[in-house]
């Protein structure tokens, strides 16, 4: 079997994943945001043993792969395969705008 990647959430994508749990909690309610929120870590985690997926979006100069999960969220992140690394750099709900948000955290 194949070395498993490790997937390493970037502390913007942390803020993400909790302003979709509060949005999430505020039109549900907290149990089902915080189930919600699970299932994308979960699908994250899936990074591990197939990184490669995704549509390739290079922005400010940096290739990254995005993907879309459940029709209402993109995940957007960055695969490193001589450390074996998966970074995930954004996970982003409901339409926002991806390009603008990784261009901006990337010149940050």
């Amino acid at each position: 079997m194949s070395r498993r990647y490790r997937v390493i959430f970037d502390e913007d994508a942390y803020t993400d994943l909790a302003d979709i749990r509060s949005f999430v909690t505020a039109a549900r309610h907290a149990a089902f945001a915080e189930a919600f929120v699970g299932e994308i870590v979960n699908y994250c985690e899936s990074f591990r043993t197939i990184p490669h997926r995704g549509s390739q979006l290079i922005v400010e100069g940096v290739l990254l792969r995005t993907v879309g999960w459940r029709r209402t969220v993109t995940i957007a992140f960055q695969v490193n395969d001589e450390l074996r690394n998966v970074f995930v750099l954004a996970v982003l709900y409901r339409g926002r705008d991806v390009h603008a948000a990784l261009s901006k955290r990337l010149k940050d």
